[in-house]
């Protein structure tokens, strides 16, 4: 009887131990995979929470300039396990990938500085600039399903490679204004690569800053790469407001295009991760003072330029030299990509202001001048005498080459209450679409498209008549005023609302402009 007692304890501990290596092999099978890829699923979430973080500090940089360090990361361990066992930990992979060129065509500045328009005219109205994505990629053992993150074009999106290869995303994007009236890019460079277990730091550094942006006239064309959709029901097209147009995919879904069709205010922000990158160089220089001046040699007036960089942004740490009545020969621009020169007092003359080796000789985006003028009679006073305007001999076309726009200086405080426009072949002034003012003095216009615009007919503006502006235009001594008028049309059209009459090309023609308040000749 003993014997068998001991067989059947024997066989009962054999028993046990076959239900408890089973249930072990239970837990390692079943079990810890499916506490595991809980953990990794809430390290992914974390990581998109990081990456948001990430997001925003490339935003920031770029458009403040002000670098703000983020850590991400990378992979995460499992929780210990007396008994079970472990994989190795998850380890994760943070890298830029390039997409290509972000191109800009349709770049048009008619009613911007010179400088800016010389700038864009060498370079056919076409901008383009590198750019690249920021991408997480996990190595997850257990969740098998965890997308990628990725950071491109102000957007921050998860990538899934499983299924339908859909894309979700996790931010919005900053490119198109709600009201249309402003597109803002972010170029994205440089070599980011980091891998592992740990923590990796993204620490963007601005390559440039916008300072509040450039108007560009007409339709603005934009191209992107892009990886994420540009077609179906979460695509790039839901993410933009109702003002932009076109908004489609090109070369395969490669890239994305859209328009603006009216004028939009430009902003274009630069920012590197990394190393290697973009570099800002200085691409053209604009005035800030007024280019006619009227002095005597008691003034401690001032001559005032800004450089700017391929992004259109002020350029600082450049060298600009000057020639002319100044006291000194050259200036380091600050960080705003200002420099300044004083007047030496010694009469009139041309002050001529310029970067780069070749001066006055160099395209001639890189150089500007002032017109300095001896304002002083016998007594030494400042004359009153002469238009309230001068022109500043910078027309060029306003969204095409029937419509013009340049500055004037103002060389006394006024307000225009009214004005006179006339030129040769051509009848009136009518903005088509009707949206925009014909005729823009500053901050007045007279837009005969208003029912309550004086002297209107709600149509057009007929040439050689004088009539009230529809809001007054005031004029501060020494400001630069900008001037605008759309669009000239010749005596076929007289109907009004003719699109088929013709157009009158009024580049290299002169145009006169008159006021009760000023006479002035462009």
């Amino acid at each position: 009887m003993s014997d068998r007692r001991a067989v059947a304890e024997l066989v009962g501990a054999i028993m046990l131990f076959g239900i408890l290596i089973i249930s072990l092999s239970l837990y390692q099978a079943q079990v810890v995979p499916a506490q595991n890829e809980r953990v990794e699923y809430q390290h992914s979430q974390q990581v998109q929470n990081q990456l948001t973080d990430v997001r925003n500090a490339i935003l920031g940089t770029a458009w403040s300039g002000n670098s703000r360090p983020t850590s991400v990361t990378l992979g995460t361990r499992y929780p210990g396990r007396t008994v079970a066992v472990n994989p190795p930990p998850a380890t994760g992979r943070l890298a830029t990938e390039e997409l290509g060129n972000v191109t800009l065509t349709n770049v048009t500045a008619a009613s911007g500085p010179g400088g800016l328009r010389e700038y864009l005219e060498s370079k056919d109205h076409t901008l383009s600039y590198g750019t690249s994505a920021l991408v997480y990629t996990p190595d997850y053992n257990e969740y098998h399903d965890a997308p990628r993150t990725v950071y491109e074009n102000t957007l921050l999106y998860n990538a899934f490679a499983s299924g339908d290869e859909r894309s979700l995303p996790l931010t919005g994007d900053s490119l198109v204004s709600a009201s249309g009236d402003r597109v803002s890019l972010v170029v994205l460079t440089g070599d980011y690569r980091e891998n592992g277990v740990g923590s990796a730091t993204v620490d963007p550094q601005s390559v440039s800053t916008p300072s509040g942006g450039v108007y560009v006239n007409g339709s603005l064309n934009v191209s992107m790469p892009t990886r994420f959709p540009v077609n179906g029901t979460q695509a790039w097209p839901q993410l933009f407001p109702a003002t932009a147009r076109n908004v489609h995919g090109t070369d395969g879904g490669e890239n994305l295009t859209f328009s603006m069709e009216r004028g939009a205010n430009l902003q274009i922000g630069a920012a590197n991760v990394g190393s290697g990158g973009a570099e800002a160089h200085p691409a053209y220089v604009t005035r800030v003072s007024p280019r006619a001046r009227k002095v005597s040699q008691s003034d401690a007036s001032a001559f005032t330029v800004r450089v700017h960089d391929q992004y259109l942004n002020p350029c600082g740490g450049v060298t600009v030299n000057a020639t002319g009545p100044v006291t000194q020969r050259s200036a380091a621009t600050g960080s705003d990509g200002i420099a300044t020169f004083e007047y030496e007092g010694s009469g009139s003359g041309i002050v001529n202001v310029s970067f780069g080796s070749n001066g006055t000789d160099g395209p001639q985006a890189q150089w500007t001048n002032f017109s300095v003028t001896d304002g002083t009679d016998g007594s030494g006073g400042t004359h009153e005498g002469g238009s309230t305007l001068t022109y500043d001999g910078d027309a060029a076309p306003y969204n095409s080459r029937s419509s013009i726009g340049f500055t004037m200086t103002a060389n006394r405080d006024a307000t225009i209450t009214d004005v006179n426009v006339t030129v040769a072949n051509a009848t009136y002034l009518w903005d088509q679409n009707g949206g925009q003012p014909e005729i823009i003095i500053g901050d007045g216009y007279y837009d005969a498209n208003r029912a309550d615009s004086p002297n209107s007919d709600n149509k057009y503006y007929r040439l050689g008549n004088t009539v009230s502006m529809t809001s007054n235009a005031t004029l501060t001594e020494g400001s630069e005023t900008t001037i605008r008028m759309q669009q000239f049309w010749s005596e076929a059209a007289e109907a009004g609302g003719n699109e088929t009459a013709p157009t009158v090309d009024v580049q290299n023609k002169r145009v006169t402009m008159t006021s009760s308040k000023t006479s002035a000749l462009r």
